[in-house]
């Protein structure tokens, strides 16, 4: 279990020193601004504002993950939306060096000074084009989460699908049988198919 009493001052204090100092690029090489930093009794957020972009950074309980939001300035910060994280960036960039990248919980001093360069040197590094505001870059990335969570969805829909007809195939209910698998019919294994041509000639 990591030490939750290591930091040596108020952990939001040291982080907002931190986050200040490793994200100094955005306002060096991309012309943002600190607009705001809202603190609360477990939490701090800090946001920061280009003519066409923000990026806002949160840390606090319960978790006290470190990841940040990206996203242009009246599109991804509406009210149905919140931009996009750290992860849907990955999906976005093709470098190597952040194949084996994973949200890191800063409950300890070590890993909030350890992790938090980390987090910025990755939206530096793949998050370049989105900082400066290219629609094409948010639109590739907008694709791709959109098809991640379809992916995810038709996966527990088969999911589910394969237990009720697993049920049903043991009871012989050939009926409840191809109930449960023809709205995902495009999806199942040559197996599950022939059980299911098989399902068919015997009703």
């Amino acid at each position: 279990m990591e030490n939750l009493t290591d930091f040596s001052e108020d952990r939001f204090i040291i982080y907002e020193k931190l986050v200040k100092s490793h994200f100094a690029f955005l306002i060096e090489d991309y012309g943002f601004k600190l607009s705001d930093i809202e603190r609360g009794n477990n939490y701090i957020g800090l946001k920061y504002l280009s003519e066409i972009v923000f990026v806002n950074l949160y840390y606090g309980s319960p978790s006290f993950e470190l990841d940040f939001y990206i996203g242009r300035v009246g599109t991804e910060d509406k009210v149905d939306k919140d931009g996009f994280t750290s992860g849907d960036l990955l999906f976005f960039c093709d470098d190597t060096r952040w194949s084996d990248y994973r949200l890191y919980s800063a409950h300890s001093y070590e890993n909030l000074r350890n992790c938090l360069p980390k987090l910025a040197d990755l939206l530096k590094v793949c998050g370049a084009y989105c900082l400066r505001g290219e629609s094409s870059c948010y639109e590739k990335i907008l694709f791709e989460k959109k098809r991640k969570i379809n992916q995810w969805c038709n996966e527990q829909e088969l999911k589910q699908a394969k237990k009720a007809a697993s049920e049903a195939w043991e009871n012989k209910d050939y009926t409840k049988f191809i109930e449960a698998f023809e709205p995902v019919v495009k999806s199942l294994s040559p197996s599950d198919s022939k059980k299911l041509e098989y399902a068919r000639k015997h009703l």
